[in-house]
């Protein structure tokens, strides 16, 4: 027992540097937000060391109650392992952030953990897994109260629903997002929920409302410096031209997004903005750009190990080897490509890949083995009820069966392929009516809040009013006088007011009476050629079907134009047109502006001249949208009416107190009493600016409602050049003066 002390002493003095060790070493907040931008700054340069940093801060049992760093480390590990492709780690990291959310009693926090779960679990296709999550999430963000997190919810909810097809419902929640988002002083998320009802637009059909939500969240994340962000709109921007059959603009954002992925440098956006310059590029016919970005997208999806990307790459390789006549390399690219396809069971790609198939056989004018694989793909087409590939299939089809003059099986496969077209045009026509509902929904129910707000205002003062009534019957007889006189120039208010309502009433009637006179007349002239043309393929008169369902689908547009531009001037007449106004360098906006218009202007065959002459720092605070559409509805009026080859001019220039634009063009020009009322609702001028060449006689109307919205003017004026000359002016106010 002689030792015992010197044990004692030996342990104290263990104990005193294991106090000192922790002393020491513990990480301060300082230290560990350091280390957290640290691993921000290498999550895509070296996302391994990143990843162990991440760890590093969620183990150490001292930050446990730095909720923020822990918050963000548990996060950003989560959404790696989704780039990544590994879900279930995902998944487990956004177990671990609920638990601590839960454990702090940060509510916050454990909707955002369920906010991940719901993105993991829809990146696994478990659509309805991922709907739940969500939801789960939208409810206790609204127990909570916190609108940023409210609006966050409605915008994955609206993701995973438009992974559904559910494209109504999904628009809905895109609009209850931004409408949210709109308020408050939180634009990353804001240009974020913007791109996504960018996204659904397009699916519906609304291009010009997709690019207009595009182009502010674009707008957005450039002014937040957010290159991802930028990155992401310019390649949404590009799908909507691509869906709209512009390659050459698509082709071009495509590319813009495509410099910016690699200055970010993350691989599979990179792969991906690449594959598709590729597809833009081969549309366009320029092969050899198209065969440079194929490779450029097949080098990056290798090193980030993205099999469905190289499915896709490999596919466009083979089809720009077709393209060039090189069958054989384009079916060594499909044999590597349905390889990756077969492995993973990539069921669409398959498909793709099926179709491709088809096309090198009917190159090889091995029709029989082009129809074997065509039924093969569109088996599995009809399966995943991709309707756009089943059309392109039975086209396929009724090609083969043509060429084995097998002709009750190529009438088969062409009846198949218009049915479809026929439910696909409808179905996209039912999508656009119902957006449109859906909008005008959602302004109605806006307008009841108003309006009950406003009625809570009017008892408020009732009740006031009955107050002030009763306290004042007590001040005895001298006050009955007064309160008589009172009382009968109530009346005389209550009157006034009511015939001023009659007047207002009657007024909003005149101009819903004007605006149902415009729609009939105008909508009566596509719906007598959209009749003629069914009854031509109903009684088989019809010398060329492929034309009469081009006319068709040309007066289905030109409706569906109508109903917008209606739409909008209704808006406009009830005073519920809604500015986004911002305050902007007005030389950087028209910079871009210029680009756009040259190459807009030249693409239709004119030749563009523009002659800015803004200073560098002159602000305006304006909807640069909305004057960006008045502007390319504008030069569009010119290139539809200027007889070719044409000149068409753009001037800007600016004073102390405004900016002035002009449009002017070469002939036809117009007549004194035409330039009057040029500007009118459905005015067309006679002979050659007619319906010929114009579109709904609502444009002009629609440019001068936004310009004066905007406190300015419009004008039209003869053009030295010949033709019209427009003249816009706009004040350099600001926004509260707006």
């Amino acid at each position: 027992m002689k030792n015992t002390p010197l044990f004692y002493k030996s342990l104290a003095l263990a104990c005193a540097l294991s106090c000192f060790s922790l002393s020491a070493f513990a990480i301060t907040s300082e230290q560990a937000l350091e280390k957290l931008n640290e691993a921000q700054s290498l999550r895509n340069s070296n996302p391994n060391q990143a990843t162990e940093i991440f760890e590093q801060l969620t183990n150490d049992s001292t930050l446990v109650n730095e909720s923020n760093i822990m918050q963000e480390a548990l996060e950003s590990l989560a959404f790696m392992n989704v780039s990544s492709g590994d879900y279930d780690q995902a998944l487990n990291y956004a177990e671990q952030l609920l638990e601590y959310g839960q454990k702090q009693s940060n509510q916050a926090i454990t909707v955002r953990a369920m906010l991940i779960q719901g993105y993991a679990q829809g990146r696994k296709s478990n659509f309805l897994t991922a709907e739940q999550h969500y939801r789960d999430a939208l409810s206790i963000a609204k127990q909570i109260k916190d609108s940023v997190l409210i609006a966050q919810s409605y915008e994955r909810l609206a993701a995973i629903l438009r992974w559904q097809d559910k494209y109504i419902a999904a628009l809905n929640e895109a609009q209850k997002s931004v409408n949210i988002l709109h308020e408050f002083d939180d634009d990353k998320s804001y240009a974020s929920a913007l791109l996504n009802l960018g996204i659904i637009e397009a699916i519906i059909g609304d291009h010009n409302a997709a690019l207009a939500s595009l182009t502010q969240s674009f707008s957005l994340h450039q002014k937040l410096d957010d290159k991802k962000g930028i990155a992401d709109s310019l390649y949404e921007i590009g799908e909507v031209y691509r869906r709209m059959g512009d390659s050459a603009q698509s082709l071009k954002h495509f590319k813009m997004s495509h410099v910016l992925d690699l200055e970010i440098g993350s691989k599979v956006d990179i792969g991906n903005s690449a594959m598709k310059v590729g597809y833009a590029a081969l549309k366009q016919g320029e092969l050899a750009t198209a065969t440079d970005y194929a490779e450029k997208s097949i080098s990056y999806y290798q090193q980030s190990s993205s099999n469905t990307g190289l499915c896709r790459s490999y596919n466009l390789m083979a089809l720009i080897a077709l393209k060039q006549g090189n069958i054989s390399e384009a079916q060594a690219y499909i044999n590597r490509a349905l390889a990756i396809a077969t492995d993973y069971n990539f069921r669409s790609h398959l498909v793709s890949l099926g179709i491709t198939q088809t096309r090198i056989n009917q190159a090889l004018d091995d029709h029989a083995e082009a129809i074997k694989t065509a039924e093969q793909a569109l088996k599995q087409a009809d399966e995943l009820q991709d309707v756009e590939d089943q059309i392109t299939l039975n086209k396929l089809l009724t090609d083969s069966y043509l060429a084995l003059q097998l002709y009750k099986q190529a009438f088969e496969s062409q009846s198949r392929y218009q049915t479809l077209e026929d439910r696909t045009g409808k179905n996209q026509h039912d999508l656009t009516v119902a957006a449109m509902q859906s909008q005008v929904a959602f302004m109605r129910n806006q307008q009841e809040i108003n309006q009950l707000s406003a009625d809570k205002q009017i008892q408020a003062a009732q009740l006031s009013e009955s107050e002030w009534q009763f306290k004042a019957s007590l001040l005895g007889l001298s006050c009955v006088i007064l309160l008589i006189s009172g009382f009968g120039y109530r009346s005389f208010k209550k009157r006034k007011l009511a015939s001023e309502r009659a007047q207002l009433l009657q007024e909003v009637v005149d101009k819903k009476n004007r605006l149902l006179a415009d729609v009939s007349h105008e909508i009566r002239t596509p719906l007598t050629a959209l009749q003629l043309q069914v009854e031509a393929l109903q009684y088989n008169i019809a010398k060329d079907i492929d034309a009469s369902y081009d006319a068709i689908n040309r007066k289905l547009t030109d409706i569906n134009v109508l109903i917008r531009d209606i739409h909008q001037l209704a808006q406009a007449d009830s005073d519920s047109l809604y500015l986004n106004l911002k305050p902007y360098l007005l030389a950087d906006v028209l910079s871009l502006w210029q680009q756009d218009f040259t190459a807009f202007v030249e693409n239709k065959g004119f030749e563009f001249t523009s002659n800015i002459r803004v200073a560098a720092d002159i602000k305006v605070t304006w909807d640069i949208d909305k004057i960006k559409q008045v502007l390319t509805n504008l030069l569009s009026n010119s290139t539809f009416y200027t007889d070719k080859p044409g000149k068409i001019k753009f001037i800007a220039t600016a004073s102390e107190q405004s900016i002035t634009f002009s449009i002017e063009d070469t002939p036809p020009g117009v007549t004194d009493n035409q330039l009057v009322e040029i500007f009118e609702r459905l005015y067309r001028v006679d002979k050659s600016r007619s319906r010929q060449t114009g579109g709904s006689g609502l444009g002009l109307a629609i440019c001068k409602s936004l310009i004066e919205t905007h406190k300015g003017t419009i004008k039209a004026e003869h053009s030295e050049l010949g033709g019209v000359k427009i003249l816009i002016c706009l004040p350099l106010i600001s926004e509260q003066q707006v």
